[in-house]
């Protein structure tokens, strides 16, 4: 299913796939007022999403914006060095944290002050107030594919060698996971029990990475069944996490690997969009050509011609 145009803001479109409804209406489930709810929830996450957007479009980055069954996803073209793409990620949970944190005083000492304006107003200020804090707090945990993880990253680069600084980040992040997995059960929460197993998924293939394909202990961890979907899955955090370089490298593992034409057209769509955000576009026209033909390969082929024309 592709993604659809919703509108730009300052320059920065922003699109969905209609898995973010989907999303947006089990978070509602249980609130007191879900269609407000749902709002709030909307906005939360645009309002993160342009945290980051904002800020790659300051270094000219060309960023743009998919809601999905996840969340959101920020996509711009690589960062000029480490500073800019810490800049770029701390931003997002920042926005929620700048937004939601006055909100939450302002509905927990004023209240009655709103009530006595409008009870919608205070049940909206309310939602947006939370929506924002625990999203912006949420995403700072050091678990991978969350923004905490990159930042963490950052800085643990200033004081370790990379090799030990992706080991610690991967042990780090399958603490965390597993710590959310804890809290998701004691508190039979079923979405976070969900969103806790994609979690450690995430983290278990950073950890077999980061050990050289063995886990803690030297024990080694069984290969997957079909390399072509391995490099999809990775393929997909080093997009969420824009580390274009990677993706490039997945693609071509996933295209080498592929064994049907649906895996394939995946591969160059990897390529495709790897390419573009590196400024390779002749590269990425000519990856397009086979490419599944979604809204993300659309926007880099647009891309492309404009740069190549200017």
């Amino acid at each position: 299913m592709n993604a659809f145009y919703l509108f730009s803001f300052k320059g920065i479109p922003v699109s969905f796939h209609p898995m973010f409804l989907l999303l947006i209406f089990i978070l509602s489930i249980g609130a007191e007022s879900p269609i407000i709810f749902g709002i709030c929830a909307i906005l939360g996450v645009l309002f993160h999403e342009f945290g980051h957007a904002l800020v790659a479009q300051h270094y000219c980055l060309a960023p743009q914006i998919l809601l999905h069954g996840m969340g959101g996803i920020t996509m711009h073209a690589r960062a000029a060095s480490a500073k800019q793409d810490f800049r770029i990620t701390f931003a997002g949970p920042l926005a929620g944290l700048i937004i939601g944190g006055p909100l939450c005083l302002l509905t927990n000492f004023w209240s009655s002050q709103i009530l006595m304006i409008s009870g919608y107003l205070f049940v909206f200020l309310k939602y947006l107030g939370w929506v924002n804090l625990a999203w912006g707090i949420f995403n700072l945990l050091p678990v991978r594919p969350m923004d905490g993880s990159k930042v963490l990253t950052y800085i643990l680069s200033k004081f370790f060698k990379p090799k030990r600084v992706l080991q610690i980040s991967a042990i780090i992040s399958m603490v965390f996971a597993i710590a959310i997995l804890g809290y998701s059960l004691f508190a039979n929460s079923f979405f976070m029990i969900l969103i806790s197993a994609y979690l450690m998924y995430i983290s278990f293939t950073m950890l077999r990475e980061a050990f050289g394909g063995k886990a803690l202990g030297g024990i080694q961890m069984p290969r997957a069944s079909i390399a072509a979907e391995s490099a999809y899955e990775r393929g997909l955090v080093a997009a969420r996490e824009h580390d274009w370089n990677s993706l490039e490298t997945y693609g071509h593992q996933m295209k080498k690997n592929a064994t049907d034409e649906d895996q394939i057209q995946r591969a160059y769509e990897f390529l495709t969009i790897a390419c573009t955000n590196m400024g390779k576009y002749d590269e990425a026209l000519d990856y397009s050509k086979h490419a599944k033909q979604s809204d993300a390969v659309r926007q880099a082929v647009t891309r492309c011609h404009s740069m190549l024309d200017r």
